[in-house]
């Protein structure tokens, strides 16, 4: 039943890429994938198999630094003459850049690195060119900057006889460097790579010129220890058109885009026609030879106009092509009528997670968070919080650049130039902390009813809650954003700055969003962390069922052919370690008992680490959880000493990352290696064989893991059922207790999930050894091939809820699907892990015999439906057909 592959970016990636999504060549295919025969050799297989792929691209971030991308590389070289200088979002201008690019690659400040000999110049014979270079980071040279290299090399000369060709070269680039018309000087890339392929043959037919420069080179390099002697260095440096810096710039003064704050994944212009065409000409080659038949869309909100994009893809691509966007929707906020179909699913991931949470117990789990933590503080107080602390720490940058906007547009006009940058900086801080989705999409079209009610409601809130006391700042923002501006006429600021604003503001507000709740506040409020999840609202105690059967109608009725997720590799943790998450919001005695054992099993141990370096109590408390959702199989029973050691170094890995996320005690940045070895040192003192924590903690992870197991089974029925397209990411067939990356981006035992399918069996059959998890891929395969056999009723198919009576009605889930004169009914339990009483609850089953696909055995059902002891007798799930 599966119709096609779903893979991530096969373009030319960083060397050693484990994912693709750092590209540096759009033009090539990954040699380290096999290149383009590789990929044509997997095609063909495709094919011959019946399957199509669908393909992950990146439209909006290239990876940069290192030595391998061609493009940034001759931005570095030449500046803003680069034939490439429009691919990237660079700003020129930008306050403090000198007109440069400013390159953050340095372990160390500027001056130390320098003179510490940390920055090496080179000479690539091959090419003719010279480079500095900084680890793995090159930094080319302007041919402009050479002739202080030459003239070295021929001062090293016996005699300049017979170097006349040398000597053109330098000249011929000195006076390119007194140029000063822009039409002459916008020809100076294309005449300096000739002049660097005569340089080449120069200095390869001469030994004596290969020495002479290799001399030269060492006399530039300096020698550590005497500072005087990085002068020239230094001064080479200073006529590039580029900056090199200490990685720490970055966050205040860096003046290209970055995909979110990563130094190394530049921006790129993907809105101009001809960057847009470079970029894509691989892709859609391939498109047109049919070697693809789907194309996900990697980070839409960073583009600067995401409508646009799609418009200029999808007629490139041919109408109706399938595409989907990777989009997060905030709760309550509708997809954009784009011409695709639809989402990657993250929405309908937490439709599905949240209907399996009990929301009743909602208030319960918070006054036991907070009593075990002491967190204080609403959380969406603590999200903004969160938001402003980003934007002064990772973002600092993006929002002076966005200041220097918005202040240039008020100088522009007499009645707004009193504006001060004090002001709009707290202006523009409060209304991104108070922005409550990704982003806006205002294009130089009139605003949308939604952009506007959006921008207008977001800065109400936030001038209802200012600290400034000329809130009309606020306003300003408001008409600059939604074209209330005048722009015409002399005294009026200049349109381009108003656009630049507007674009700039929309393309920080969704990073911003992600790194604060995503990355940030996922890792600091742990009520219940499944619902930490992207494109989850950890706000909301789980999901109404009328509001889970009202937005899969919704999907049926306007995307029917988005895609549904349940894991990927951005997923906060497995879909079966949330599975069971959800069921400990069933569990709130029990939880408390086990935060009881815990306490009194980790305190004497937290006592010899020192209070200044133990993991604090929400740490605790969101790796408690952590161990929970993650405890293996292997271990509900019994003690095995290495499974316990790879769990033992996936917590080591998961607890780095989870506290450098949070940013409370340690981060990327400024790491507390102290803070750390603790809560590593904790988990391996809890992972020991026989240890007091997993005897104690078993049996209550064994009760947990049972009801998880009914909830994963829930999850994939609903998945493989409702409106939309079924995504299943490599390895999660089976159960899926992974924590987030690079943890859920193990290899998979293909071998033996082909095995296991192979050896057959109901998942009647395998309930009773769920362990192992074939239960799992049982159901998938079963309804995995129902899909491909009847694919007009999965696809096309209405949605209708169906009601449920009884004491036990609130623990089934039901709906049915009708097209093409086929039938289908879904029904799964929910909140079952004390195990409901069926005596008495019937389901609204329409009249008649199905047939369960589960188990192969008939279910008739009368006027009153069927009842629901006999529909979960043997599994807690049911898939029910009948053809008219």
């Amino acid at each position: 039943g599966i119709s096609h592959v779903y893979a991530s970016p096969i373009q030319t990636a960083r060397p050693g890429s484990t994912h693709g999504y750092d590209i540096v060549d759009h033009a090539r295919i990954n040699p380290e994938l096999g290149g383009e025969e590789g990929f044509y050799r997997l095609s063909n297989a495709l094919r011959d198999q019946g399957l199509g792929l669908v393909l992950d691209i990146v439209p909006n971030h290239m990876g940069v630094g290192g030595a391998d991308n061609g493009a940034w590389l001759s931005v570095l070289e030449w500046g803003e003459l680069s034939p490439r200088a429009r691919t990237f979002d660079i700003d020129w201008e930008r306050l403090g850049a000198g007109g440069k690019l400013v390159v953050p690659v340095l372990g160390d400040r500027y001056g130390e690195a320098l003179e510490r000999g940390d920055l090496r110049l080179a000479f690539d014979a091959g090419e003719g060119s010279f480079s500095v270079h900084h680890h793995e980071h090159r930094l080319p040279l302007s041919p402009l900057s050479y002739p202080l290299i030459l003239d070295r090399a021929l001062a090293a000369l016996d005699a300049l006889q017979g170097h006349a060709e040398l000597i053109a070269v330098s000249d011929r680039l000195r006076a390119m460097g007194d140029e000063g018309l822009p039409e002459r000087r916008a020809l100076f890339p294309e005449e300096g790579e000739a002049l660097k392929r005569r340089l080449a043959v120069a200095v390869g037919g001469s030994a004596e010129l290969a020495r002479a420069v290799e001399r030269a080179v060492a006399v530039v390099n300096g020698v550590p220890g005497l500072p005087e002697s990085f002068g020239t260095l230094h001064r080479i440096l200073e006529m590039q058109s580029y900056r090199p810096a200490h990685w720490r710039v970055a966050a205040s003064d860096i003046n290209y885009r970055r995909f979110f704050d990563i130094n190394g994944l530049a921006g790129i212009r993907v809105e101009l026609p001809e960057v847009f065409a470079e970029t894509h000409e691989l892709v859609l080659r391939l498109v047109r030879d049919g070697k693809v038949q789907g194309l996900r869309i990697d980070h839409v909100d960073g583009l600067a106009d995401p409508e646009g994009y799609l418009k200029t893809l999808q007629a490139a691509a041919g109408p109706g092509f399938y595409i989907v966007v990777e989009k997060i929707l905030e709760p309550g906020e509708a997809l954009r009528p784009w011409p695709i179909s639809g989402t990657t699913g993250y929405d309908v991931l937490n439709l599905i997670d949240g209907v399996l949470v009990d929301r009743r117990e909602g208030g319960r789990f918070e006054a036991i968070y907070r009593r075990f933590t002491g967190v204080e503080g609403r959380y969406f107080d603590l999200l903004r919080a969160a938001k402003a602390e980003i934007l002064q720490s990772s973002f600092a940058s993006e929002l002076e650049v966005l200041l220097s906007d918005l202040k240039r547009i008020a100088d522009g006009d007499r009645r707004t130039r009193d504006y001060t940058v004090y002001g709009m900086r707290v202006a523009l801080t409060e209304i991104i902390a108070r922005f409550p989705v990704y982003r806006s999409y205002l294009t130089e079209a009139e605003a949308s009813p939604e952009d506007v009610a959006l921008i207008q409601s977001t800065i109400d809130g936030a001038k209802r809650h200012s600290a400034l006391p000329d809130r009309s700042v606020h306003d300003f923002a408001a008409d600059a954003l939604l074209g209330r501006i005048e722009t015409s006429g002399p005294g009026r600021p200049a349109a381009d700055h108003v656009a630049r604003f507007r674009r700039r503001f929309q393309q920080l507000t969704g990073p911003v969003m992600a790194k604060s709740l995503e990355d940030t506040l996922f890792y600091r409020y742990g009520r219940l962390i499944s619902l930490n999840e992207v494109g989850g609202d950890p706000a909301e105690f789980g999901m109404e069922v009328e509001l889970f059967h009202r937005a899969n109608a919704e999907r049926a009725r306007v995307w029917p052919d988005s895609m549904i997720a349940t894991a990927t590799h951005d997923t906060k943790r497995g879909e079966d370690a949330r599975a069971r998450l959800a069921a400990l919001s069933e569990m709130p005695e029990a939880w408390e008992e086990a935060l009881a054992l815990w306490r009194d099993t980790v305190t004497p141990h937290l006592a010899q680490v020192g209070e200044a370096a133990a993991p604090d109590s929400n740490d605790q408390y969101i790796l408690l959880q952590s161990l929970l959702g993650s405890w293996p199989m292997e271990l509900l029973d019994r003690d095995d000493e290495a499974v316990l050691a790879t769990w033992r170094e996936r917590l080591h890995g998961y607890a780095e990352k989870a506290l450098r996320e949070a940013k409370r005690h340690t981060s990327w940045v400024n790491t507390d290696s102290a803070y750390e070895g603790a809560a590593q040192g904790l988990v391996d003192t809890l992972l020991q064989p026989g240890s007091a924590f997993l005897s104690g903690m078993r049996p209550f992870a064994r009760r947990l893991a049972e009801a998880g197991m009914r909830n994963g089974l829930a999850r994939t029925v609903l998945k493989l059922t409702v409106p939309g397209v079924p995504d299943t990411y490599q390895g999660t067939a089976f159960w899926d207790l992974s924590l987030v990356d690079p943890d859920n981006r193990r290899p998979v035992d293909y071998a033996g999930a082909a095995a296991a399918l192979e050896a057959g069996g109901s998942p009647t059959e395998l309930i009773a050894l769920w362990p192992d998890g074939r239960v799992k891929q049982s159901v998938t395969a079963a309804l995995l091939a129902d899909r491909a056999a009847c694919p007009t009723l999965y696809a096309e198919g209405d949605y209708q809820p169906l009601p449920a009576s009884g004491a036990a009605a609130p623990h089934v889930l039901a709906f049915a699907r009708m097209a093409g004169g086929e039938e289908l009914v879904a029904a799964v339990t929910r909140l079952g892990a004390a195990g409901p009483d069926w005596a008495g609850t019937r389901l609204a089953l329409p009249a008649g015999v199905w047939r369960n696909l589960l188990d192969d055995r008939p279910v008739e059902a009368d006027q009153t439906g069927v009842a629901a002891e006999e529909l979960f007798a043997r599994l807690p799930v049911a898939v029910l057909r009948r053809s008219a």
